[in-house]
């Protein structure tokens, strides 16, 4: 197999300014990574952290902070309006099952609050204070405290769905770098950049105390984080790089560390308030617990709660417990979740990699980095046929013509060794790199098999281009929009969003098929595209299953409409459903998507049949999809975020009865239990039965006529071949000190039979092998009583060495009489892309941590002793 190992896609990562987990009161476990560019990426943080969504930035956009809101309780208005006690119950049932809001803001002076599902803002009001560097949500999810660049504190209120400006404080000389709630939300701590901590009384808007941190230098300190603590305690971490602990009645700092070699950026605390973690400009994580007489406060109130009841009154103090080293550069935001059973804690930051462990053993834990691009809704597109290969990022499109390389005789190909390179004539080259005019980074991107189309969406809607070559040399190419598309009726009139978050040409490239925000599907005859003339084909709506969702889409009647049918699905899961994974079959026969509720739909594309592929996972341990593809087969592959392997049978409307067998419990360990998730499958034409699957770390290869194997089987194809090499040469070596030693004892006995032969005083000269022992050595060993010679080979003789080998390859997770199925290679790092443009001729592109690493600014330098 020829691949083409791809490192000149120059992707290059925004750093990370916010991380947000959602409330634990939401039953959506999410976590909200805030990128410095506005793009906001929504991770699932139930099972393996896996991405779902981007949410796109606005151009020149700005983020600088992040908060959640759920409501959960009726304000003293709603308790008005609902007069009986089953109308309050159903209300405040609503409010629980609600989806949680997000809210993010600025250097540009806006709070945005963002659509989950369709992925543009839902409400946005000015900040009236210029640059917001803080936000924090109330413990009751009913106000918003803001803090500006003109030193104001600004709440903002947001039951009921609302957002609107409510009241301000009172002004002081510097800007607001922090701010946080107390936990009974009467009173509102700031941290400032004129050295100052303060409390502000939320119900009269009056400061009630300032606490004054010392400067170093003639700079004032700057109070980048503050966080309150269940038990009313204040923390702070300033430009000083210390974490200090204020006692909230004193209003003094009872106790401080030097946490960090500089500036103390973000701070977080648990649900008990019993450990804190701080980062910053050294991008340490520093660790502090809280303890009760010399153990751990939680695990002090656990023993005496179990214990008789007795009045034990333990000093707490407050201890540096441990650090560790995640990252490269700046650390600008961290988060702990105390959501359902996660016990995560995830940070990030200038070096744009998502790093995450479990908090408890921290800091014994090692760290799961995502890669630094978008692992699901790959930014990377193939034209198989011209070889082509299109990046998108941003608000830009860059396509780049893959090198040739000198095809290797059969003898010389049957000689090689995997891995090693071909001679290349010819290098890739940089065709475009083209900026689009658009109000939003694009949401999705893709181009079409022979290279000559392109289509792109932001979140107004998407846009189509053709690709010419201006000259022979095929080195330019000029690319034109396409006027006219999309057409009108590719979505209904009362639609309002137009953005799309899937597209993909048919492989004859006469549809072209579109899945928006709201969740139709179209297919769009796009074989006119030359003279402008596009029509709608159909429209599929099997996404859409709330019962009102289906009775309007019942109603359209401007393009063949197919109806979803009513799952019973809650109307709430509206606010967060976006289709994030689409494929289509090899005969262009079907199209397969799925949404983020984990419904899979496989639809006609010149039909109107809808199959709904049944729910994923047993019991509790429900699962997504995070990629979906048809294999030569026609059958749809579908990974999920669990990492199993599930494949569907379309024409029989039923998994295969491999995927029956395998998919749930006989999957390898080493693949299931791999950290990062499968994040797309491709498939070879010279092989039906099997698929490729990739994530960023792996491609696998299996075999899906094969039974997986043993569970705990070595998957990796190098390091299993290493094993084997290496277990093979080790009973070779002790095949070969058998052998040595067996001739020596045959050599000894020989000597021993031509002595005894010796009669009366003859004497004869034998050759004596110098490790042999001398007849007067024997006589010696009698003498002192030694018994007779032992053969030390003896357990040796007749040994089968070939059962050796495979007993000891059995060991060590190589089973000789076993399948060897999803055969896998981690020699491709940070794997952005994998697919096949020919029989046996796969594409792999990468983008090496190192290469992005040259991009960042420099890193804090930490002075060591001597240097």
């Amino acid at each position: 197999m020829q691949v083409h190992r791809c490192r000149f896609v120059d992707y290059v990562p925004q750093p990370i300014n916010a991380i947000e987990f959602a409330p634990s009161t939401s039953a959506y476990p999410y976590a909200a990574v805030g990128r410095a560019n506005g793009d906001i990426e929504l991770w699932r943080t139930k099972g393996n952290l896996v991405h779902e969504k981007t949410i796109p930035g606005m151009i020149n956009g700005s983020l600088e902070t992040l908060t959640w809101a759920h409501q959960t309780q009726l304000t003293q208005d709603d308790l008005e309006i609902f007069d009986t006690p089953k109308e309050r119950a159903d209300a405040t049932t609503r409010l629980a099952e609600s989806a949680p809001r997000l809210f993010s803001a600025g250097l540009n002076a806006v709070i945005i609050e963002w659509d989950l599902a369709k992925l543009v803002p839902k409400a946005a009001v000015d900040s009236y204070g210029g640059a917001v560097w803080c936000m924090a949500t109330n413990h009751a999810q009913t106000r918003l405290a803001v803090g500006t660049e003109d030193g104001h504190i600004r709440i903002f209120d947001i039951t009921n769905n609302a957002l609107v400006y409510k009241s301000c404080f009172n002004k002081v000389n510097s800007r607001i770098l922090s701010v946080a709630w107390s936990q009974d939300d009467k009173t509102i701590v700031t941290g400032s950049a004129d050295s100052c901590v303060r409390i502000w009384d939320a119900a009269t808007h009056a400061m009630s105390a300032r606490m004054t941190l010392p400067k170093e230098g003639r700079d004032s300190t700057l109070v980048w984080s503050v966080v309150v603590l269940k038990s009313g305690t204040i923390v702070s971490g300033d430009s000083r790089g210390r974490v200090s602990f204020w006692n909230p009645n004193m209003r003094v700092i009872e106790q401080e560390f030097r946490a960090l070699g500089a500036d103390v950026l973000c701070l977080t605390a648990d649900e008990s308030g019993h450990t804190v973690f701080a980062s910053g400009v050294d991008p340490k994580i520093t660790q502090f617990k809280l303890l009760a007489g010399g153990s751990v406060a939680a695990e002090s109130a656990i023993n005496g709660a179990a214990g008789k009841k007795k009045l034990v009154i333990r000093p707490k103090k407050w201890q540096l417990a441990g650090f560790r080293r995640y990252h490269t550069h700046d650390v600008r935001a961290i988060a702990v979740s105390s959501h359902l059973d996660n016990d995560l804690i995830i940070s990030g930051g200038t070096d744009t990699q998502v790093a995450y462990c479990q908090a408890r053993p921290f800091p014994n834990e090692n760290p799961h980095r995502q890669p630094c691009f978008p692992p699901l809704n790959s930014v990377i597109g193939v034209a198989s046929e011209a070889n082509l290969i299109l990046q998108r990022q941003g608000n830009t499109l860059k396509l780049w013509a893959l090198g040739k390389a000198e095809p290797a005789s059969r003898s010389l190909a049957d000689q090689m060794e995997s891995g090693q390179a071909l001679q290349v004539y010819q290098r890739q080259k940089d065709l475009l790199r083209m900026e689009l005019k658009t109000k939003t980074n694009l949401l999705c991107s893709t181009i079409s098999p022979s290279g000559s189309l392109i289509a792109a969406s932001d979140a107004e809607g998407p846009k189509l281009y053709s690709v010419t070559y201006v000259d022979d040399s095929r080195s330019t190419v000029r690319v034109r929009r396409i006027g006219e598309f999309p057409p009108p009726d590719f979505v209904p009139d009362f639609s309002e969003n137009l953005g799309a978050v899937q597209m993909r040409f048919t492989a004859d490239e006469t549809r072209l098929v579109i899945a928006t925000a709201e969740g139709f599907v179209s297919v769009v005859d796009i074989t006119g595209w030359k003279s402008k003339q596009f029509a709608t084909v159909r429209r599929h709506c099997g996404h859409r299953t709330t019962e009102s969702e289906v009775e309007t889409d019942a109603g359209s009647n401007d393009v063949p409409t197919h109806p979803g049918l009513a799952r019973h699905q809650a109307a709430v899961a509206v606010e967060t459903r976006t289709i994030t994974s689409m494929a289509l079959s090899k005969d262009g026969e079907y199209i397969a998507t799925s949404d983020s509720t984990g419904s899979i739909i496989v639809s006609q594309i010149s039909g109107e049949q809808h199959i709904v592929v049944p729910q994923l996972g047993q019991g509790k341990k429900s699962e997504w999809p995070t990629s979906l593809a048809f294999d030569e087969k026609s059958q749809l592959v579908i990974p999920t975020s669990l990492n199993h392997l599930y494949v569907f049978d379309v024409a029989k409307n039923a998994f295969t009865d491999w995927s029956k067998q395998y998919s749930l419990a006989e999957m390898p360990h080493t693949y299931n239990m791999m950290a990062d998730c499968v994040g797309g499958v491709t498939t070879n034409p010279e092989e039906p039965s099997c698929v490729y699957a990739y994530s960023a770390s792996h491609i696998t290869r299996i075999d899906l006529d094969m039974p997986p194997g043993p569970r705990g089987a070595v998957l990796n194809v190098h390091k299993r071949k290493q094993i084997e090499e290496r277990i093979i040469a080790k009973v070779l070596e002790e095949k070969g000190e058998v052998d040595r030693r067996s001739e020596k004892q045959a050599k000894r006995k020989r000597k021993q039979s031509v002595g005894a032969q010796i009669n009366g005083h003859a004497v004869m000269d034998v050759d004596r092998d110098a490790d042999a022992p001398s007849m007067g050595d024997k006589a010696e060993a009698a003498a002192n009583g030694a018994g007779e010679d032992v053969d030390a080979d003896e357990p040796y003789k007749g040994k089968d060495w070939e059962s050796t080998v495979v007993a000891r390859l059995r060991e060590a997770g190589i089973d000789a009489d076993s399948p060897n199925n999803f055969r896998m290679t981690q020699r491709y790092q940070n794997l952005m892309h994998a697919s096949f443009i020919d029989r046996n001729t796969m594409v792999v592109i990468e983008r090496p941590w190192i290469d992005v690493a040259v991009t960042l600014p420099s890193a804090y330098h930490r002075h060591k002793y001597g240097a």
